[in-house]
């Protein structure tokens, strides 16, 4: 497996003068944005994601103006930098023939990770360090290189770090140590960042609709741990949702949605819940995967995400169901 390569000036070196696409995993969000961005500002080149940007992601490249090319085509450049991007599943576009590799997802890691990386055994160049997001990587390796970071570069990488933290739910001192040299760099508060990532007029849409969902809230207790779940009608703002529910004193979380013409789930377990039970939903979304039929499975220990072709309150009470068994065991 590549670790981190030692010599990052010899890797810039490298990729001068070559045809780059940056690109991180499909439907991407502000780490896989944030990261591709920040280093495209040192290696130029076109800067791709297949499908959509979720909607923070989407905020973020509106502040940077950042225009981006959908799903593009790795075999039309001479080399392909792939960011926050764990397995071929993950990229959406085909696998390039030569590629780098910037990732944080390694067993063990951050988060209570069980993901390795699937695609640093082939990557030409590779980081794959078990760190809260791979912008933190990124800040990591400019600030050993001595390598300056301009506005638009902090506020990117600090994007991607409090997105990827649950808005610092899960930031231990290394991440805010991060954080802070991104917001020194952007000379801006953490308030000021959430303010791109969900601006005013973003909130203003998404208000009502948070505040719909929240009335179909159902509650399961298991050994006086509570589970809240909810059906929402679209993935803009599951994770919204999702922070109003660990804000409303949930243990563990579930929200479904419709999603490419299936059902999806996403659910979130807080670090004491998983301390205290040893509970972890990538296991069991992975369990419940045959019974439902599952297309894609991903997750950690404290995360995971299903999408199957099944009704989404369906797949809601399984992934429930399959929670309270988990925590009988």
């Amino acid at each position: 497996m590549v670790e981190k390569y030692s010599d990052f000036e010899a890797f810039l070196a490298a990729m001068s003068g070559k045809s780059l696409l940056h690109i991180g995993h499909k439907d991407a969000d502000c780490d896989a944005l944030g990261s591709a961005y920040a280093m495209s500002r040192l290696l130029p080149g076109d800067i791709g994601f297949a499908l959509e940007l979720k909607a923070q992601a989407q905020s973020v490249a509106t502040w940077l103006d950042l225009k981006w090319i959908k799903n593009p085509n790795p075999a039309d450049y001479d080399f392909t930098i792939i960011y926050d991007t764990a397995g071929p599943g993950m990229l959406g576009v085909p696998m390039p023939a030569h590629y780098a590799i910037f990732d944080h997802h390694e067993s063990g890691g951050h988060r209570f990770s069980v993901i390795s990386n699937e695609l640093s055994a082939m990557a030409e160049w590779g980081w794959v360090l078990p760190v809260e997001s791979t912008c933190s990587l990124i800040i990591d390796l400019l600030q050993e290189h001595a390598i300056p970071i301009d506005q638009k570069m902090a506020v990117a990488l600090a994007a991607g770090i409090v997105t990827d933290t649950a808005r610092l739910q899960h930031a231990h001192a290394p991440a805010l140590h991060r954080l802070a040299i991104a917001l020194q760099a952007a000379n801006m508060h953490v308030e000021d960042v959430w303010a791109v990532i969900e601006p005013k007029n973003i909130r203003a849409v998404r208000r009502p609709a948070v505040l719909h969902s929240l009335r179909n809230i159902q509650e399961s207790t298991q050994q006086g741990w509570s589970i809240l779940s909810t059906e929402i009608d679209s993935h803009d703002n599951a994770f919204v949702v999702m922070d109003a529910l660990i804000q409303f004193g949930g243990d563990m979380v579930v929200v479904g949605f419709p999603k490419w013409g299936q059902s999806m789930v996403i659910t979130a377990a807080t670090a004491m819940l998983v301390e205290d039970t040893g509970i972890d939903l990538n296991g069991l979304m992975k369990v419940l995967a045959p019974t439902v039929n599952a297309n894609e499975v991903w997750g950690t220990r404290v995360g995971g995400r299903i999408i199957a072709p099944i009704p989404v309150k369906e797949l809601v009470v399984k992934c429930v169901q399959r929670a309270i068994e988990a925590l009988e065991d």
